[in-house]
């Protein structure tokens, strides 16, 4: 009976592990389309381009595939994965998915035996998943608030599109960082947790330090999710500091990865860390605001969690410090140039927190009564996931300058752009010039130079000046569109007159020239 209990649980698991991501991303064969969820629309825009100068350009050492000749400053791993599945001859939407359903499904796993481990309970195994998977916000309340407290606002539930809340770009305080829609849009998210969670279970729960296993998992974080690498480094501190048997096993497994973590710097950006407290709130912070915020966004589990610490038993009482840690940490410190990223942490810890609830719950059992508050927001969440409607994207076989950019030009060419989003060159895999503002800026890069530079080409007052502008700057081919982005004013008697372009689709509007033939003492 436990054996079959335990195969329907997996079984479940795996389906909506699998939905979720298919449900997210596919494909049309026949129109040779990408289907991408409106929601996810923005993220792509980035994950497919990096995938894709792994499958279909030629990105060693990794640069960033938006800010040509820059190295990336981001974990590459699991886009790298992608793109070779690509290259092997899967589909993108299977070589995206089938690592990103295997990842979140190794997390729900990884969430029950780390649960049912610390807490030797299966009912608090299996609410924890229920408190992971339904977040405990209070954005139920600004979805009735909004609708009406009446049925007719119940009976819209399974038809709603659109997210309660989703700080702070609708000007919410609960932030958009509970919902599924982070696992889906954030493909490598769900895995490193996954392997997170594995590395606590072997630590906390088994207390079993093979560094052979250990070690391999640790490198591997290094590169899927540099955002959880400060909950890493607490989870292993504190496990050295209360574990001294165990001390010579957790020394080998980080002289394993030692050469990992040096090579890892490179990838790192740590230059925009700096001590900012409040994570999302309104300034100026005050206690009650502080105590406002998190209430909002972790509803009854603020309460239920230090309830949870205080009846756990001592197995899991061990997480106790390491989690407050990686709870206080990304309220006073910022440590990226978006703030917004330190939600990973607030992730791990809510997981974590979740079990702590559950554990509550089982133990005191009047308590039980407050499940349904502690998930409705949650079940309000699914339905805006579920009902998401796809945008098209036309992908290398249909799309002309995309196929031009990969039949006739080099692999790892550079193609200065005059437009943003989902790049013909980029979904090629070409490495573009100046890409779109956030993907450069969030990652520590130069943004307004690198549009300065661009800018400065396009309306170059002669052709030698713009020659001597793209030599210096690399670029082998350039793309000019008639509609260009809003702070690109081209020259356009120059590139129309004293240029010839190589290619021209009078459809899209997109001229491209070449560099090498326009400038013959140019580089390409």
């Amino acid at each position: 009976m436990k054996k079959l209990y335990l195969l329907v649980l997996s079984t479940l698991a795996l389906v909506l592990s699998v939905w979720l991501m298919w449900h997210t991303l596919s494909y049309d064969p026949a129109k040779n389309m990408i289907l991408i969820s409106g929601k996810a629309w923005s993220d792509f825009g980035w994950m497919l381009p990096l995938a894709r100068s792994f499958s279909l350009g030629n990105n060693w050492p990794p640069q960033n595939p938006f800010y040509s000749g820059a190295p990336l400053k981001y974990h590459f791993l699991f886009h790298l994965l992608v793109g070779l599945l690509e290259k092997a001859g899967m589909r993108i939407d299977w070589a995206f998915n089938v690592p990103s359903a295997l990842g979140f499904f190794l997390l729900l796993v990884m969430i029950y035996k780390v649960a049912k481990s610390m807490f030797a309970s299966t009912k608090v195994a299996l609410l924890s998943l229920l408190f992971f998977l339904f977040n405990g916000s209070l954005s139920f309340w600004e979805y009735f608030q909004e609708h009406g407290w009446n049925i007719a606002a119940v009976k819209l539930i399974p038809h709603n599109s659109q997210y309660p809340s989703f700080g702070p770009w609708d000007g919410s305080q609960i932030a958009a960082i509970w919902n599924l829609n982070i696992y889906t849009n954030q493909r490598p998210f769900g895995l490193s947790l996954g392997i997170l969670l594995v590395v606590v279970y072997l630590l906390y729960a088994k207390q079993s330090v093979r560094p052979l296993i250990i070690g391999p998992l640790l490198a591997v974080l290094l590169f899927i999710n540099q955002g959880l690498l400060p909950a890493l480094a607490i989870l292993i501190a504190w496990h050295f500091l209360i574990f001294p048997n165990l001390r010579k096993n957790v020394i080998k497994s980080l002289l394993f990865v030692l050469p990992f973590f040096v090579y890892s710097l490179g990838f790192v950006n740590t230059s925009s860390a700096h001590y900012q407290p409040g994570f999302l709130m309104n300034q100026p912070l005050t206690f009650i605001k502080i105590l406002k915020y998190w209430f909002n966004n972790l509803g009854l589990h603020l309460i239920l969690i230090p309830l949870g610490f205080l009846l756990a038993p001592s197995t899991a009482k061990k997480l106790a410090v390491p989690l407050l840690v990686i709870f206080l940490l990304p309220n006073l410190f910022q440590f990226s140039p978006d703030m917004f990223n330190n939600h990973k942490l607030f992730n791990l810890f809510i997981i974590f927190g979740g079990m702590f609830t559950a554990y509550a719950i089982t133990r005191i059992k009047p308590l039980v009564i407050l499940i349904p508050v502690l998930i409705i927001s949650g079940i309000i969440d699914f339905f805006p996931t579920k009902n998401d409607p796809y945008g098209y994207l036309p992908d290398v076989q249909a799309n002309p300058d995309a196929n031009f950019f990969l039949s006739s030009t080099p692999s790892k060419a550079v193609v200065l752009n005059s437009y943003w989003f989902y790049h013909p060159a980029s979904i090629a895999g070409r490495p573009i010039f100046n890409g779109y503002s956030y993907f450069t800026w969030a990652h520590g890069y130069d943004q307004a130079a690198r549009e300065r530079e661009a800018v400065d080409i396009y309306t170059a007052p002669d052709k030698s000046t713009a020659c001597q502008l793209l030599k210096s700057s690399n670029i082998s081919y350039v793309e000019l569109n008639d509609h260009p982005e809003g702070f690109i004013h081209p020259n356009w008697d120059l590139w129309r007159n004293q240029f010839t372009p190589v290619y021209r689709n009078t459809q899209s509007g997109t001229s491209v020239y070449n560099v090498s033939t326009s400038c013959p003492n140019s580089s390409s």
